[in-house]
């Protein structure tokens, strides 16, 4: 293991009975407090009554919709009325498009100063800079945006995705009922997301059998819990779980004593902008051609066969390299299908057949360090190319 510093840092107040102590606890950062909530928490019914516990804790509330996307320009949106509003906290409602976004506005509004985009795209560090206090409510349990201190914000104009840290939320609520009413689909491609996000911090060169064990066991329970919620839609244990899971797998636990390696978090924004696509399907439908790609290149494959026995139920057995290779991404194929998830980009969006602009995108976000592998254009290209046409060859 590397030496490492760890702060979880974010407390987790967990039930449906919490509305009131949220509200006290919101209440003491702040009286001034802009929701950012997605369209669905809005509809639903749940906003009204969040809402009337806030105001009735003495809270002034403003609200600014998150939209489907975390675009720069909503995040400037939520600045303006930051300053406007005289906001001292920012709530994030939803999934990761609300919280990301709710995090970003809550930096940038302390530091309007500086265009926000010159943080986001890595031109001045926020290193050491401070934002509003931030609490988040996820209802779509994926990212773990809601303690992490990422954010990934979409630029309007190219529509290139750009990320950094800022800082992590003072609480977190949640509350297993607000996911009841989350359709199986979407739960399936936000869990299996969340599952392609722990493997890719799991297969790094790096070892450490804690952080090993914790992302297995997480893992698990992603498979066993989105089974049963899926078989009945009322079990709010099962969901409640997925919940909890989500929000401490990225909690930083799963990376203690590792080293940072290759992730295709800038290739799924490359193909989102290629072929039209969000966030779930772009990084569900990159991972197995990823996964080809890491596993044929590193020569220790210990990692990999731990995670094709473990995760997958692959023998490892006395087989060739490729051929396990070949067996384990059959059986990624099988788990894919049980939960509805495409497994080659092709299902969901036709090909353009356009390497040249590929390349133009893959070219616009610079070089990508890799200790693996080379990592070129092309052989970045492919990797896409490959998950559009389901070449595991």
């Amino acid at each position: 293991m590397k030496d490492f510093v760890y702060d979880g840092g974010v407390r987790i107040l967990y039930g449906a009975g919490q509305m009131e102590t949220v509200a006290r606890e919101i209440a003491k950062l702040g009286r001034q407090v802009l929701v950012v909530p997605t369209s669905s928490f809005l509809a639903g019914g749940h906003y009204e009554k969040l809402k009337q516990a806030l105001t009735g804790a003495g809270l002034q509330v403003a609200c600014l919709n998150a939209g489907k996307r975390p675009l720069l320009s909503k995040v400037n949106e939520g600045i303006r009325l930051c300053t406007e509003e005289k906001i001292k906290v920012v709530l994030g409602i939803g999934g990761g498009v609300s919280m990301d976004l709710a995090k970003a506005i809550a930096f940038g509004a302390l530091h309007t100063d500086v265009p926000m985009e010159r943080f986001l795209t890595g031109e001045v560090s926020t290193q050491g800079l401070s934002m509003l206090p931030v609490v988040t409510i996820p209802t779509n349990p994926m990212s773990g945006s809601e303690t992490n201190a990422d954010v990934q914000i979409t630029l309007d104009e190219s529509g290139l995705q750009v990320g950094c840290g800022v800082g992590k939320a003072v609480f977190t609520w949640l509350n297993p009922e607000y996911v009841l009413s989350l359709p199986g689909n979407i739960l399936a491609y936000g869990q299996m997301t969340a599952f392609v996000q722990l493997s890719i911090n799991y297969l790094n060169p790096t070892r450490s059998p804690l952080a090993e064990h914790y992302a297995e066991a997480s893992m698990q329970t992603i498979l066993e819990c989105l089974r049963r919620s899926l078989a009945d839609g009322s079990d709010a244990d099962a969901r409640g779980t997925l919940l909890l899971n989500s929000a401490l797998a990225l909690f930083g636990l799963n990376d203690l004593g590792r080293e940072g390696e290759f992730a295709p978090y800038p290739l799924q924004s490359f193909a989102q902008r290629y072929l039209g696509l969000d966030y779930p399907r772009a990084l569900t439908g990159l991972f197995p051609y990823w996964l080809k790609e890491i596993y044929r290149a590193s020569a220790d494959k210990a990692i990999f066969h731990r995670y094709f026995s473990e995760l997958l139920g692959v023998s490892v057995g006395e087989k060739t390299e490729e051929a396990l290779l070949q067996e384990a991404l059959v059986a990624l194929k099988g788990l894919y299908r049980e939960f509805g998830i495409a497994f080659a980009y092709s299902e969901l969006a036709a090909d353009p057949q356009n390497h040249a602009k590929l390349v133009e995108i893959i070219d616009s976000f610079g070089p990508m360090p890799c200790r693996i592998m080379p990592l070129t254009t092309e052989r970045m290209a492919k990797m896409i190319e490959d998950a559009i046409a389901g070449n595991l060859d």
